[in-house]
């Protein structure tokens, strides 16, 4: 007899989620990958299965492709549609060959010398730079609108604030080695980094890519002081439905000072915000905040939307053709406050310590437009007593189309952070 699948929604509704679920490989009757589809090469460590739900909601004939990743344990699928609360789906593993199925949405990553870069269905989605600066960022991470929804280096306010990454120390708080600022001279520097040591794994597939790799922190001295393990996960609900995962394994920290490890993501200056686009979050915190109010807020998520410009500006695919200070040279950008709407959120989950966290307390209460500092900032602190320091937190990065209304950001965090319940049967 075949196994079985049921998905419990709960209490929450959910809009094609990725379901999770451990489950034995030998009762799975897994197939080699690239048997799928046709860009999942260097999934060396994942499986293919077909699902059968019964409620014929899926694909074709209610198929959907499945990937199970044998580090884990774990077996990881899309539930396609609205899934509401209260609502049970069911669903069976086929042995069946599935060379014919195609998944809507397969992931590749192609690793290069200095960073990874995802794709989607072919489409390019995200870089994740590792090498070259003082810490790992994305740059870009390309929105339904085809530009990217973070910034990336080369803007007069701020240089250090780019793309979405993680960052340690903020300004030397509680004289924590400062990974931040960026700075080689007083007063924030001279400053730390983070060194890339290596990937241990890069898997495509047909229902997520994902990159693990280490870290080891140094301070001024180039001594270390931290280690880390580092898990980016990507996938795609939809065109206009974005994910990646994040999670981060401190495996011990020795450091003096109050040690926050911050989730910052920086905004592009076309969203205009907040002459145009917002900054919005759970808690209802304007932001930028009243005349003599506290920046820094607890917040479950914290979303940036706003204009791409007109038209969307992709990333360039190259060189300049004309330099900037030759005459004649035409602007990158027309703008700001033009153009589709995109956004991007980040979520904090119940499973990371000191839930809800604090954002904005690092530039993440000011707008894109005049200062040019539009960044969330989530900071996470180690838990009290930690052996070595060692901790874990994850979040997830949506992007979405239009606003956080148009995303449905609201329910989206809620879905993460009460996802769908799975039981395995036979």
């Amino acid at each position: 007899m075949s196994l079985t699948l049921t998905v419990h929604a709960g209490s929450q509704s959910h809009e094609s989620p990725l379901i999770s679920v451990t489950v034995s490989r030998d009762a799975l009757g897994l197939v080699a990958p690239g048997a799928v589809g046709s860009d999942h090469h260097g999934a060396a460590e994942a499986g293919i299965c077909l699902l059968h739900d019964e409620d014929a909601s899926g694909g074709p004939d209610g198929i959907l492709v499945a990937q199970f990743d044998a580090h884990s344990g774990t077996l990881r699928f899309i539930l396609p549609g609205s899934v509401r609360a209260g609502s049970v789906r069911h669903l069976r593993v086929l042995g069946a060959p599935i060379a014919s199925v195609v998944p809507p949405w397969p992931m590749s990553v192609v690793q290069k010398l200095d960073r990874v870069i995802v794709r989607a269905a072919g489409e390019p989605f995200a870089s994740y730079i590792t090498s070259g600066g003082r810490r790992p960022y994305f740059w870009p991470i390309i929105g339904p609108s085809g530009a990217s929804v973070v910034r990336g280096q080369g803007s007069a306010d701020h240089p250090h604030h780019t793309g979405l990454g993680i960052a340690y120390g903020g300004h030397s708080e509680g004289g924590s080695v400062n990974i931040w600022s960026d700075w080689d001279e007083p007063p924030y520097g001279p400053g730390g980094r983070m060194v890339h040591r290596g990937f241990r794994r890069v898997i495509s597939g047909p229902v997520y890519a994902e990159v693990v790799h280490d870290l080891t922190y140094v301070d001024t001295f180039g001594d270390p002081f931290c280690e880390e393990t580092r898990t980016h996960r990507f996938w795609w609900a939809s065109e206009a439905a974005r994910y990646i995962d994040t999670t981060s394994e401190v495996r011990w920290l020795r450091d003096r000072g109050t040690s926050p490890f911050l989730v910052a993501l920086r905004l592009p200056s076309e969203m205009d915000i907040p002459n145009i686009g917002s900054m919005t979050n759970d808690s209802g915190t304007p932001v930028p905040p009243a005349p003599g109010a506290e920046r820094a807020y607890p917040a479950m998520w914290v979303d940036g939307s706003g204009p791409s410009g007109e038209p969307p500006y992709p990333p360039p695919a190259g060189a300049p053709e004309v330099l900037v200070d030759q005459p004649g040279a035409r602007p990158y950008r027309e703008g700001p406050g033009t153009g589709p709407w995109h956004g991007v959120a980040i979520f904090d989950h119940p499973s990371n310590h000191g839930f809800p966290h604090q954002a904005g307390k690092y530039a993440g209460s000011m707008g894109t437009g005049g200062s040019g500092t539009g960044q969330i900032t989530l900071a996470f602190y180690p838990p009290e007593g930690a052996s070595e320091g060692a901790f874990t937190f994850g979040t997830r990065t949506y992007v979405h189309r239009g606003d956080a209304i148009d995303g449905r950001v609201d329910e989206q965090a809620a879905s993460f952070r009460h996802p769908p319940e799975v039981v395995v049967g036979s």
